[in-house]
Order: structure tokens, then sequence, then C-alpha cells
């Protein structure tokens, strides 16, 4: 191995290094709004920089860094809850009891009514979930939510559409006029 192929190793993972020094932050916020776990978006976000790692030669624009680590890591969010779900459905149909009980922090952590809205989030299915996460709390355009969850803008309105009609219906929702 020459010099010079030694150097461009070494900037590519300076590179990574700075990517994700400046990106972690908003993909830990990302994560806890998707899974509502602060525990499991730590760990969630780790394994999604992990993979971020080995995959980091196939990023040719380093502009679509912050994009593509959001890819990663929505994808891998929507594996998690995907099996959360399956699991809490054994859970209930094995007679298993029910779910581990929230942590303390958890149960002291905001509203009453923030608290009611996470829970409904969460019962949305889960690409709804996820389109309505990276909207409405995390702010993407339709355009960024398709690229990072990996589908069409058409697809990612009508997520949006349904996940906002079930909070609604939910009452998850404050609508301009009521009160909180």
């Amino acid at each position: 191995m020459d010099e010079t192929s030694i150097e461009l190793r070494a900037s590519a993972a300076l590179d990574f290094d700075a990517l994700v020094a400046g990106e972690q932050a908003a993909l830990l916020r990302l994560a806890r709004r998707l899974v509502w776990d602060a525990e499991e978006a730590r760990d969630l976000v780790q394994a999604a920089l992990a993979d971020a790692y080995e995959k980091r030669r196939l990023l040719r624009d380093p502009q679509a860094g912050p994009a593509w680590l959001r890819r990663i890591l929505v994808s891998r969010a929507m594996g998690l809850l995907r099996r959360k779900r399956v699991w809490n459905v054994l859970r209930e149909v094995l007679d298993l009891g029910p779910a581990p009980q929230p942590s303390p922090e958890e149960s002291f952590e905001g509203v009453e009514r923030w608290q009611a809205f996470g829970r409904a989030l969460r019962n949305l299915p889960t690409q709804q979930a996820t389109a309505f996460t990276l909207r409405y709390l995390e702010g993407l355009d339709l355009d960024g939510i398709a690229e990072a969850m990996g589908i069409e803008r058409g697809t990612v309105r009508i997520h949006l559409y349904r996940a906002l009609q079930k909070l609604k219906a939910a009452d998850a929702l404050i609508v301009k006029g009521d009160t909180p």
C-alpha cells in the first residue's frame, strides 16, 4: 500500500468522523422520537452508526451524508418497531403478561398529553408513525421523508394522511381552537 492510498483512507475516516460528530445529536433526537425509549434510541443510533461505518465507502457525495445516516437509522428503527409489535402480539397470544412498565424517568417526563400522544403514535403502523415523526417532529419535507424511508413521495403523503386521521380519531392531536 503506498502513501497516497493511506492518506486517502485517513481523510475518508476523518470525513466520516466529522459527519458523525455533526449529526449524532440529531440522530439521537430522531431515534428517541421514533422509538419513544431513551435507552433503545441510544442503542439504535450506535447500531446505525456501526452500519454506516461499514458502508462508508458507498457514500459518494459528502453533501448527502446527513440524509444517508438518517436513512440508515430510519431503516433500523422500522425493523425494531416491527419486531416489537410482533413480540407484543405474541406476548398477548401466549398470555405472558403485560409489556414491561416504563422507567421512572419515562414516567415523569413531559405532561400527560405528550405521553398520550406518544402512546397513540406508537400504536400507528410503522410506516405511518415513521412518516409522521419525520415530517412533524423532525421537519423533513416530503422528498426528504421519501428518501429516508426508501419510498415514493406519493406514498409518503398517503402515510401522513392516514397517520393524521388516526391520531385525530384517538384525540392525540391538539387541533387549533382546542385547549390543552
